[in-house]
């Protein structure tokens, strides 16, 4: 379904280890150890504005046996499991993995391997844990407090700055450490990703390039494309919830969590989304959060059903 476009950044990626961070047993770094206190603005929010997530980033899923549940960052080792839970989440169309992808993680993504894209509903252009990699390329060498830090776009002129941007993706992720079979691994119910993008109501797709070729030809063709903001502004995407779990107000805590990152950590005014239309739930969940709609769409001839799906905003 298109509820991946509400918050979905159409998956992210990197080729290369980089160097272990140390945090907590979890490879995900909770943000309650964040040392920044302007970091953790939504941990410190009064209980009626965190709703489901404790003043410790834990989530209790009474649902589901075991410890609780962690508000954590997502760093490198965690894509392959990020990935597989997105695919489990909302499932897509098809995928052919690349051949520089691990052992472990062809295991993750099988059976069931599938995609998603902005154009919900399409074969994917790419694979799901590739792109995550390369969406948070350049958080991988940074320690645990930086890498909630905005994207390092200063003083690049608007080119460089959407391809820095194009591998600044924060991912965020509700996650625990489970035991199978004596291997640790992560289990996670809900994720939600946070970059910056150009207002011009394009729905990202994985791969960054594409984008940049797709945007250059409609300007080529003399399209109406243009932004409705100058620069670059903070982009929501990937939001989902486990099933297992929902209705219980978990995307609501994650927008939120969000939305405190990009206003207090990044220092922007406004954020945006895409959603699907007919996806009521989620249409409902971001007008309850002050979310308007731009009243603009992506829509060169060969948009098909994209220029259908709801561009929207809000004011921080």
């Amino acid at each position: 379904s298109i509820q991946m476009v509400v918050a979905f950044n159409f998956i992210t990626y990197i080729y290369g280890a980089s160097p272990r961070r140390t945090c907590t047993s979890l490879h995900l770094i909770p943000i309650s150890s964040m040392v920044d206190p302007s970091k953790k603005t939504f941990l410190n929010s009064p209980p009626s504005y965190r709703g489901c997530i404790e003043e410790n980033g834990t989530f209790i899923a009474e649902e589901l046996d075991g410890p609780p549940f962690q508000l954590c960052i997502a760093d490198e080792d965690d894509l392959p499991f990020v990935s597989k839970f997105m695919i489990d989440a909302f499932g897509a169309d098809a995928i052919t993995l690349s051949s520089d992808l691990s052992l472990l993680e062809r295991s993750l993504l099988n059976p069931g391997v599938e995609a998603f894209n902005a154009y919900s509903g399409f074969v994917a252009y790419t694979e799901v844990l590739s792109g995550l990699r390369r969406r948070l390329s350049l958080h991988h060498d940074d320690d645990n407090n930086n890498i909630l830090s905005p994207p390092p776009i200063i003083n690049y002129n608007d080119t460089e700055a959407e391809k820095i941007a194009a591998k600044s993706s924060i991912i965020l992720a509700l996650g625990r450490e489970q035991l199978e079979r004596n291997d640790k691994n992560i289990e996670i119910v809900a994720t939600v990703e946070v970059r910056l993008q150009p207002t011009d109501a394009k729905i990202p797709f994985s791969e960054p390039w594409f984008d940049q070729i797709e945007r250059h030809f409609a300007r080529a063709l003399n399209m109406d494309v243009q932004p409705k903001e100058l620069h670059l502004q903070p982009y929501l995407s990937n939001l989902c919830v486990d099933k297992r779990v929902r209705g219980r107000q978990i995307g609501k805590a994650l927008c939120r969590c969000v939305e405190t990152i990009v206003k207090d950590v990044w220092g922007y005014e406004k954020i945006y989304l895409h959603v699907d239309l007919e996806n009521v739930a989620a249409v409902n969940l971001y007008k309850g959060e002050g979310y308007q709609d731009v009243g603009s769409r992506w829509n060169p001839f060969w948009a098909g059903k994209a220029s259908e799906i709801g561009y929207y905003y809000k004011k921080l």
